[in-house]
């Protein structure tokens, strides 16, 4: 399987009820060519009228989940069939085969009803098996309990992002490419690095692809333009920008890319949203989920780690040099600290920038020689 590196194997896709979840599971279960195991739910009408819901496994089996009509359980105005469920479903996803991807659609209120279906859900989440799974809405503690997990990514299904979503979860099943985010300070010099990387990997035969952030694009001029000006616009507004120049980003480079063998360095990803945004006091956690709906997350983050003070004296070394708005002592300060703290979302690597530009390189180099590996082992 050409799975990512960043070893976060599980893909929870979460919105309100008619947002289309469902039919988002059925466009991936196309699309990803793995052999999959699991089950659809899907509504059942009549003349227009919602009656129930049925079961259908990956291989076209049928049961009745619930019915309008009373019984035990009951979720609204329907019946639940716990007994049909545990005997078609419940199966499909007990078995963990690591040559085949699971599709759990759903884990809501009505499946978890069954206990053997709670353990078989924990039981493949934590499998090395690949999970796509759709959760249900509402306070569940089940469900309370899997967006706490640390090795999944969420993904919120809305008539906005739920054809975008199509390629954007399929690379995190299937990525010929390696996404490589390069993030740090101002001035720690990852221009510089980004510049050797290409050369020296190019030179190894390996197919290089350079990008940035913000981009060129639309919304990249709009961000760079604010911070040039040190425009008042509002924290959640410069989020806004940020999330809408990649979204384009991801669409128009990052997924065509990543669908071919090739490394991808981006200088600076949604970890500086992230750092730089969350300075501004909005929240860390919630500014990676919005991201990761969008993005694709990135395979590694080299992180380029500077004293403040050097950063600073580099940039003020530059031709032309004028300080942006944010780029106040005690701001970078938390900024950096947050990049620190977003570091943990992410498999990384730390490397020490203050050196010499070639000894930065060099011991990048050796430490991307290992996960280059790995990713060219992938079967």
């Amino acid at each position: 399987m050409l799975l990512p590196l960043h070893n976060r194997k599980n893909i929870l896709l979460h919105g309100l009820p008619g947002s289309g979840k469902t039919t988002l599971v059925e466009r991936l279960v196309q699309k990803i060519p793995y052999p999959k195991r699991g089950f659809y739910t899907r509504e059942v009408r009549e003349k227009g009228r919602r009656i129930g819901f049925k079961i259908v496994t990956l291989n076209g089996q049928e049961a009745w989940l619930a019915k309008r009509g009373k019984g035990y359980p009951q979720v609204g105005k329907y019946r639940v069939y716990i007994e049909s469920f545990e005997k078609l479903a419940v199966p499909t996803i007990q078995e963990v085969n690591p040559d085949e991807m699971m599709v759990i659609d759903e884990i809501g209120k009505m499946e978890l009803f069954s206990k053997s279906f709670q353990e078989a859900v924990l039981k493949v989440l934590d499998s090395p098996v690949p999970v796509l799974a759709t959760v249900g809405y509402g306070l569940i503690p089940f469900v309370e309990k899997l967006f706490e997990r640390k090795d999944s990514i969420f993904a919120e299904v809305t008539p906005e992002s739920r054809d975008h979503l199509v390629g954007r979860v399929a690379c995190e099943f299937y990525r010929p490419g390696l996404l490589i985010a390069v993030e740090g300070l101002d001035g720690a010099g990852k221009t510089t690095l980004l510049e050797g990387l290409a050369r020296a990997l190019s030179e190894r035969g390996y197919k290089v692809v350079l990008t940035q952030e913000p981009t060129g694009g639309e919304w990249g001029q709009k961000i760079r333009e604010h911070l040039a000006a040190g425009s008042k616009i509002s924290p959640q507004a410069m989020a806004e920008l940020f999330l809408r120049d990649r979204r384009e980003h991801v669409q128009k480079f990052l997924l065509p890319h990543l669908q071919e063998k090739q490394i991808i360095f981006c200088d600076r990803y949604y970890l500086s949203t992230m750092a730089y945004q969350g300075a501004c006091d909005l929240d860390l956690e919630g500014l990676r989920r919005q991201n990761e709906t969008w993005a694709p997350v990135p395979d590694l983050v080299l992180y380029l780690k500077v004293p403040l003070e050097e950063a600073l004296k580099r940039v003020s070394q530059r031709p032309f040099y004028k300080p942006e708005a944010f780029e106040t002592r005690e701001f970078l300060e938390k900024v950096a600290s947050l990049y620190e703290e977003g570091l943990k979302y992410f498999k990384h690597v730390v490397v020490d920038a203050s050196s010499g530009k070639e000894k930065v390189l060099e011991e990048t180099l050796e430490a991307l020689t290992p996960v280059i590996q790995e990713w060219e082992g992938r079967t």
